[in-house]
C-alpha cells in the first residue's frame, strides 16, 4: 500500500471517528488550513471540516468511507470511494481529488458524488 493510499485511508476514517478524536486525527492528515468542499459545503480549515464532518456523522449515523482506489501524480492525487451503510451495503460513491503539501499532507480537497 502506498502512502497516499494510507493516507486517504486514514482521512476516510476521520468521517467516522469518535468526536472527541476527530480533530486530532484529521490533523495527521491535513494541514491547518485545508480548503474542502462538495456540492453542499465549502471550509478553510481543520476545525470547520472537523465541524462539517461532525454534521455528516450525525447526519448518518453508523456510516463510514472505503477507499476503493488512488491515483496519484506530483502533488496530487485522486482517491475512487464508497459510502458504506450500517449493513456495509452502499449507500452513495464519489471521487475526490487533492493537492498535497510537501510533506505529504491533504491541502486542498474537492469531492464529487457519482450519479446512482
Amino acid at each position: 500500500m502506498s502512502d497516499t493510499q494510507r493516507l486517504w485511508n486514514d482521512y476516510a476514517a476521520c468521517w467516522s471517528a469518535d468526536p472527541a478524536d476527530r480533530l486530532a486525527a484529521l490533523g495527521a492528515v491535513a494541514v491547518d488550513g485545508v480548503a474542502y468542499r462538495d456540492p453542499g459545503a465549502e471550509v478553510g480549515s481543520l476545525t470547520e471540516l472537523a465541524a462539517y464532518m461532525t454534521g455528516f456523522a450525525a447526519a448518518f449515523p453508523g456510516h463510514r468511507f472505503r477507499i476503493d482506489e488512488v491515483l496519484e501524480h506530483h502533488d496530487r492525487s485522486l482517491a475512487r470511494w464508497t459510502q458504506l451503510g450500517e449493513q456495509g451495503e452502499t449507500a452513495s460513491t464519489g471521487i475526490s481529488t487533492a493537492r498535497h503539501q510537501e510533506d505529504g499532507r491533504l491541502a486542498d480537497i474537492t469531492g464529487f458524488f457519482l450519479p446512482a
